[in-house]
């Protein structure tokens, strides 16, 4: 018992390690179902249970060793673990579109599928620089995941895009990710009903040298916009009605309703530290 709480205690401090408000679940969003088969929650197993911790995507094998899979997520969703009591075989990862975290307990249910994790890593940047977060991460499966992976991005593909004249306000982005829905009466998003997978779509705001920012507008006024809130870490952010990933999710404002911020995947750095376990384009 005493484990289980301090593993509640620690997804509580996963979720604020970016040091903006951690970003954890898709709002004002649809279900997914079968529309991005490649992107899978991150799940730790204690006492029998497994407790969702964030999103990711299938990336496809693992450079070098192509019998094995390699999970793309943000770097706070498996820097807590290191001295936590729990380690990398404890980890799962599922692709079912209606995997479902219960938001009194963080049990997840309604997953049938789940693939055993064999390592993690994190770039050893990781948070020492606000302006260049280096939030990226992989989860080594211990198999390939038989799902088309995610098509990661060439290099600078988002200032190619602005100089092109494709990223300007109004640009559209894909969020797909689990994890409960976000109420915006007052005060702090509460959870409804957990549908599964989610996907919503959101608008460019900004560019920097390592974050995509959207806008997420995503209270009754917003036009069905959205973006991603509590239960999304780690989940990728498409360029809209395509498979490429430029950017995973890090953070956001605190109510889920103004502002998303994104880790670039095209930047040098996040190249550098991906490229040792996937081939990059």
């Amino acid at each position: 018992m005493r484990r289980k709480r301090t593993l509640i205690v620690l997804l509580v401090v996963a979720t604020s390690l970016a040091g903006v408000a951690g970003a954890l679940a898709i709002s004002n969003g649809v279900p997914d179902g079968n529309g991005h088969p490649n992107v899978g929650m991150l799940a730790i197993e204690d006492g029998g249970d497994l407790y969702g911790v964030c999103s990711g995507s299938y990336a496809g094998p693992q450079k070098g060793a192509p019998s094995f899979g390699v999970f793309l997520t943000a770097g706070h969703c498996v820097a807590w673990i290191p001295g936590s009591g729990f380690a990398a075989s404890d980890l799962r990862v599922t692709f079912d579109s209606g995997a479902t975290v219960d938001g009194a307990t963080g049990v997840v249910t309604g997953a049938t599928t789940w693939y055993q994790a064999t390592a993690f890593q994190f770039d050893p940047g990781f948070g020492h620089d606000m302006g260049n977060l280096k939030d990226y991460a992989v989860v080594l499966l211990a198999s390939t995941v038989p799902v088309a992976p995610v098509q990661l991005p060439t290099a600078g593909a988002l200032d190619a895009m602005t100089a092109q004249g494709g990223l300007r306000p109004g640009t559209v982005f894909d969020n797909v990710g689990y994890g409960v829905v976000p109420s915006f009466k007052k005060g702090p998003p509460r959870a409804e009903p957990p549908p599964g997978r989610m996907f919503s779509t959101s608008f460019f705001q900004g560019l920097t040298r390592s974050w995509l920012k959207l806008l997420m507008n995503s209270d009754a006024r917003g036009g069905g916009n959205g973006g991603s809130c509590y239960g999304d870490s780690g989940s990728p952010k498409f360029v809209h009605a395509t498979n490429t990933v430029v950017a995973v999710t890090t953070g956001g404002d605190a109510y889920c309703r103004a502002e998303n911020y994104n880790q670039r995947l095209d930047v040098a750095d996040a190249r550098a530290f991906l490229g040792q376990y996937l081939n990059l384009p």
